[in-house]
């Protein structure tokens, strides 16, 4: 009776630090993080389970913030003031729906037709002003006269590196004229401006999904404190017990098939 009653002690002293509900979301998290990884060994109940959780709550949450960022201040709160005119681009909107229904799929097409060049004159003087404007003017302003007056030696290097790479690279994609002589070296040295911007985003992607990773292992660390009740070591040992018996069922399965 002493030692139940320590245990008691124990858990409610557990519960008074970090309240039930953390403690479930830390067994919850614990468990969907070391269900999703268990993909690197092979396909499982439990990981299929952890991704239709996963996909099944990330559509619920889009879904309430369409309903209530988008569909409640644009749509349902002007027609209650008397806005009717939101009704053609909430029609055009829904008629996207249609496209399941193969009798009236037709009616899609008008909804598509809108957002494609809706969407094209918006997007294309915004890529130009961004991704051609911003670019030519990056590459000129270290050659600005208050740049050169300022006497800052390492920016105009810096610019000078960056505008011989810019022209090598526009010389690379430059295919009126014939790849040979000086526009054949420019072009080839345009290559190797390529790489390393390829390099370079490559491994800033890499890093990015790295430090994603340290985020779930770091949670599974928390989560293996014993004000969570070791969820992580139960959740792991758990499935490592499922993985051996599941092993050991089929090796048996196997050598009875054999046998007969």
């Amino acid at each position: 009776m002493e030692f139940l009653g320590n245990t008691w002690n124990a858990f409610a002293a557990i519960f008074t630090v970090t309240p039930g509900w953390m403690t479930f979301g830390g067994w919850v998290a614990a468990g969907l993080t070391i269900c999703l990884f268990s993909f690197l060994y092979k396909d499982n109940p439990f990981f299929k389970v952890a991704e239709h959780l996963y996909l099944g709550a990330g559509m619920g949450w889009l879904f309430q913030v369409y309903l209530f960022q988008t569909w409640k201040p644009k749509v349902f709160l002007p027609l209650m003031e008397g806005q009717y005119s939101v009704l053609i681009p909430a029609l055009l909107g829904l008629s996207l729906v249609t496209q399941f229904f193969p009798r009236i799929s037709w009616v899609s097409r008008y909804g598509f037709t809108f957002i494609m060049g809706y969407g094209s004159g918006l997007v294309i003087p915004l890529t130009i002003s961004t991704d051609f404007l911003k670019q030519i003017g990056g590459t000129i302003a270290p050659f600005m006269v208050s740049e050169i007056n300022s006497g800052n030696i390492i920016s105009l290097l810096n610019g000078t590196f960056v505008a011989f790479g810019f022209i090598c690279v526009l010389f690379y994609f430059f295919f009126s004229v014939e790849h040979k002589g000086a526009v054949k070296k420019a072009s080839n040295i345009g290559i190797y401006f390529l790489m390393l911007y390829f390099g370079a985003a490559f491994g800033n992607t890499v890093m990015g999904r790295f430090s994603l990773l340290y985020g779930r292992f770091d949670d599974l660390y928390k989560y293996s404190a014993p004000e969570y009740f070791y969820a992580t070591h139960v959740v792991l040992g758990l499935l490592v017990a499922y993985f051996i018996l599941d092993k050991l069922v089929l090796s048996r399965r196997g050598g009875g098939q054999e046998a007969h």
